[in-house]
């Protein structure tokens, strides 16, 4: 009781600069007919299986109060340049310090391997104010290693890596539907922006019909910045934000390009696939 005490006092202290709390959850994910134990970073301290955006303003450094509810110590870092490495021990809150970041697109996340495995992490939004702003947080599933990483054994990563499930912002399609994060819903010659993060273990193809997007950001791949592109490659662990320019109604796909990610345990259609609607 004492230390949960003490965390609600900082955590007071903290909530005039807005969500500055993260709970890191156990909890149990259902996906299809697989039931998987997981971790998220929760914006309450109540599961709800979806992980939180953290936004910020640039070039401004601050921090933001972790509470680790699970029974096990975990290790958080961001993939901001020179990002520092932080201990969360067990049943504990710890305040994190977020250093001054440029305008972009950043990954948060759990970085031992039950965390990363369980799949505790999300976007971190830097300088993101008055613009139409979405959010996609790419991730895929094997449920035989979710079940040993939370019964604390060790992942054997020479064995083949076959997922079942993939996912934007923790939802597999049809489902991507009914997030407002993911379904881009646009007027006519609006310009929106999407802020992309590959929170999984390998990399990933993004293909869009309809719009070529250019790149505003790139963590792993500022040579990139600038291009014009209708198929975007999203190495793990890379984060980047992309620029859309609505100059067409109607409806458009956008999917992985690689066909086992647009499944669902196999079943097409699937995974990553979500929609670009503009509305005339």
């Amino acid at each position: 009781m004492k230390r949960f005490l003490i965390f609600i006092g900082v955590c007071s202290s903290l909530a005039m600069n807005g969500q500055d709390t993260l709970w890191i959850l156990p909890g149990t994910w259902i996906q299809g007919l697989d039931t998987m134990p997981a971790l998220r970073s929760e914006v309450q301290p109540t599961w709800t299986g979806f992980n939180a955006v953290i936004e910020r303003s640039a070039n401004t450094s601050n921090s933001i109060v972790i509470f680790n509810t699970d029974t096990v110590e975990h290790t958080w870092s961001t993939n901001a340049p020179d990002a520092a490495i932080t201990s969360l021990p067990p049943e504990m809150a710890t305040e994190v310090s977020l250093p001054s970041l440029p305008q972009g697109s950043y990954r948060y996340s759990l970085i031992d391997e039950p965390g990363k495995v369980l799949g505790a992490g999300g976007l971190l939004r830097i300088g993101w104010t008055d613009e139409t702003m979405f959010y996609w947080n790419l991730s895929e599933w094997q449920p035989s290693m979710m079940e040993l990483a939370a019964a604390g054994e060790s992942i054997d990563w020479t064995l083949p890596y076959v997922p079942r499930h993939f996912t934007i912002n923790e939802r597999a399609y049809p489902s991507t539907a009914d997030d407002p994060n993911a379904l881009v819903a646009v007027n006519l010659n609006d310009t929106c922006f999407i802020s992309i993060s590959n929170l999984g273990h390998m990399n990933h193809v993004l293909h869009f019909h309809g719009f070529h997007l250019d790149i505003i950001t790139s963590t792993d791949h500022p040579e990139r910045v600038g291009w014009n592109k209708d198929t975007v490659p999203i190495r793990k662990g890379e984060s980047m934000t992309v620029r859309l320019v609505a100059f067409q109604e109607g409806m458009y796909p956008v999917h992985n390009h690689n066909l086992i990610a647009v499944t669902n345990a196999g079943f097409y259609p699937g995974g990553m696939i979500t929609t670009i609607h503009v509305m005339p």
